[in-house]
């Protein structure tokens, strides 16, 4: 052992020499990640920042963890296929004018701004935002690179849809479905073994309740949690990931991706039929804090491994296969070749230390400093950020000061509920109320919620409309009205206006809304999610909109009073003519794009008129074998050309002279070249 770790140390210094060549040989490609890396930091950074608290203390949230490594992964497996592409961006003729993929790209990077700038103004920011980040991704790559390099990379970038946490509603509703149909399914079974076991489901999430050998009754709730709904989130990235690096035909992937939900849905009723077990034979306290805590990524784990046997063994699908290696020419072989692919056969030969062009650059710097002006002016962040500790563990029972004085008002003391903190896992659930002096006023109750991730802050819907629906029973309420609101101008804070019948028959009117602020708790300061909800209760329903205008005040003077951060900068002032312009700005390229493309068709096709009135019989037959091998083998390379051209042709063609009319017909639009990835094998092709 103290051998082979010696060897190892022995080891290191080469090993760092061999990174540092890496480093030096291809810094211009590091340095160009890192610039596009810093311009998706640059507008994505406050999003990123709340996800990955999110994914931390969330299960719901926590796949996205690993998101990165997968994306990481997918890239890697196209990096040659990337590098090609990046040398046939070199190798076509260039114009001193903008390319059509750079005003697409232009196009797609201003409509991605347009979506994060409309979420910004919304009630769920965070998703709005990531779900533009595979937009201005594709967008860069565009304008940075080429259409080709897009189709490429197109799954690693639709791949992070995956860090957009699933909307609450969705997911309750979806969680809801399972829950029912897993408590079901585990209840019949459970009779089945003989175990003394009832189904309840009158309130909340249904329940398998189990009478225990000693004569008392063990009750288990499968809520949201236990219902599958986090772990088929998770098991349907993982899914996704396999599909696309196993090698097969499609249909076979599509039954693979079926198969695997109705294995997930079968292990997780056999996981609710384990705890139910385990809390028969050991206690519920051994089965909920020992069983139920782990088996959620056992279950994603135990689901990946029946895919994979499934995949390799029914489907014969390969999974774990090599790639192969486009077989070498002649010319590839040949060490004085300077080119990137081999002209012959059009094998990528990934030559080392590829030069950038000064235009990439200035485009790369345009980008990063076009992201940075447009986030300035947007400036809207994701969750108002309170100055200072607006509450402390120490004085949430005592404190009045925590929200403002209204004239006429009275804040009382609060009262907090440690029974739903327990429930919700909230650090703190507290009620304040602003008493009027006047009998004829409302009194106006302030609910404040506190807790480390915003999962545990679901909105009022949830709890008393979405959850109910899902499970086929109607809504615990009559909903009258549920809006969005604006509450402040800059920065932007969006709240929510729900107006239900409440179980007491009174109309409950109630504005709410989200905030980031520290907090005391103790020997530390830490950054917290609250919740902040306004209610007004009336026993008139047709009243609620003029309460409606009674609570606006009161929670903008609290937002006011919470005194969030405000980094207005001059051009922040006229949002609107912002809007404009860049929407404006997405529909001239377009436009522009557009015409660009109807104007290379049309040349082509004058060109290619003019070409056959003209041509001589062998640059026809070039051309027709060209069309030929594009339709039917899609390898189109040199050695392919000759072939078919000699075979059909009674005069041999040399390769100079294939070359030469193939370069006449690119330099007149006919034929362009083109990548054709192999198993993640580049190769070069020439296309009609």
């Amino acid at each position: 052992m103290t051998d082979a770790i010696q060897a190892r140390i022995k080891s290191l210094p080469n090993i760092l020499k061999r990174l540092m060549h890496v480093c030096k040989t291809n810094y211009q490609i590091i340095l160009s990640i890192g610039m596009l890396l810093s311009a998706i930091l640059i507008v994505y950074w406050r999003d990123l920042s709340i996800l990955l608290n999110e994914a931390v203390r969330s299960e719901a949230v926590s796949h996205i963890l690993i998101v990165p490594a997968l994306t990481a992964y997918l890239i890697y497996r196209k990096k040659d296929a990337v590098k090609a592409s990046f040398s046939l961006e070199r190798l076509r003729k260039k114009t001193g004018r903008v390319s059509m993929d750079e005003v697409i790209g232009l196009a797609l990077c201003l409509s991605a701004l347009l979506l994060y700038w409309y979420g910004s103004y919304t009630f769920s920011p965070v998703e709005y935002h990531l779900a533009s980040l595979p937009l201005l991704v594709a967008g860069m790559l565009l304008v940075l690179f080429n259409r080709k390099t897009v189709m490429i990379m197109i799954f690693p970038v639709l791949f992070l849809l995956f860090l957009v946490p699933p909307p609450s509603t969705i997911t309750y509703t979806a969680g809801a479905l399972m829950a029912n149909f897993n408590t079901r399914a585990s209840y019949t079974l459970l009779r089945a073994c003989g175990l003394p076991v009832t189904l309840s489901s009158t309130y909340g999430a249904p329940t398998i309740i189990l009478s225990t050998p000693s004569g008392g009754s063990v009750s288990f709730a499968v809520d949201l949690a236990c219902s599958g709904i986090y772990s088929l989130t998770a098991f349907t990235m993982f899914a996704v990931f396999l599909a696309y690096i196993i090698r097969g035909s499609i249909p076979r992937k599509g039954i693979l991706f079926g198969l695997g939900f109705s294995i997930l849905i079968a292990l997780n009723v056999v996981r609710v039929l384990g705890i139910v077990f385990i809390g028969y034979q050991f206690g519920e306290e051994i089965a909920m804090t020992i069983f139920h805590t782990v088996t959620g990524w056992l279950l994603i784990f135990a689901g990946i491994l029946i895919l994979l046997f499934v995949a390799e063994r029914l489907l014969h699908l390969e999974i774990f296969s090599n790639s192969t290696e486009i077989s070498e020419c002649s010319e590839c072989r040949n060490p004085a070749n300077p080119r990137d692919f081999c002209q012959t056969c059009g094998r990528f030969l990934g030559k080392p230390n590829p030069k950038i062009s000064r235009r990439f650059w200035v485009k790369a710097v345009a980008l990063l400093l076009g992201c940075f002006s447009v986030v300035l002016s947007i400036n809207s962040p994701v969750f108002a950020l309170a100055q200072g500790a607006a509450i402390t563990s120490q004085n949430w029972e005592t404190s009045r000061t925590v929200f403002p004085e209204f004239l006429g008002y009275n804040l009382s003391l609060p009262v907090r509920d440690y029974e739903f903190e327990k429930i919700s896992g909230q650090d703190a659930s507290l009620t304040y109320a602003y008493i009027p002096s006047a009998a004829s006023e409302p009194t106006v109750y302030v609910l404040v919620g506190v807790a480390d991730s915003i999962t545990n802050l679901h909105n009022w819907e949830v709890c008393w409309v979405t959850w109910q629906t899902a499970q086929g029973n109607p809504p615990l309420v009559p909903v009258i009205d549920s809006r969005d609101i604006q509450i402040l101008q800059n920065p932007s804070i969006i709240g929510r206006y729900f107006v239900f019948i409440n179980p007491s028959n009174l109309a409950q009117v109630t504005l709410y809304w989200y905030e980031r602020a520290l907090f005391h708790t103790g020997t530390t300061i830490q950054q917290k999610y609250v919740r902040l909800s306004l209610i007004i209760l009336t026993a008139d329903p047709a009243d609620y909109r003029e309460l409606e205008e009674k609570l606006l005040p009161f929670g903008q003077s609290i937002a006011e009073y919470w005194e969030p951060l405000k980094e207005q900068s001059l051009i922040s002032i006229a949002i609107p003519i912002q809007q404009l312009l860049l929407a404006g700005s997405i529909v001239f390229a377009v436009i522009t794009g557009t015409a660009q493309y109807a104007n290379e068709k049309r040349r082509k096709r004058n060109n290619l008129r003019i070409f056959e009135s003209f041509a001589t019989p062998k640059e026809k037959l070039v051309l027709a074998t060209i069309q030929k091998l594009s339709r039917e083998r899609k390898e189109a390379t040199l050695k392919t050309i000759r072939e078919t051209v000699n075979e059909v042709s009674d005069e041999t063609m040399e390769a100079d002279r294939i070359i030469d009319i193939i370069s006449d017909l690119e330099k007149h639009g006919i034929v362009k070249k083109d990548i054709v990835n192999l198993q993640n094998n580049p190769k070069l092709v020439w296309k009609f």
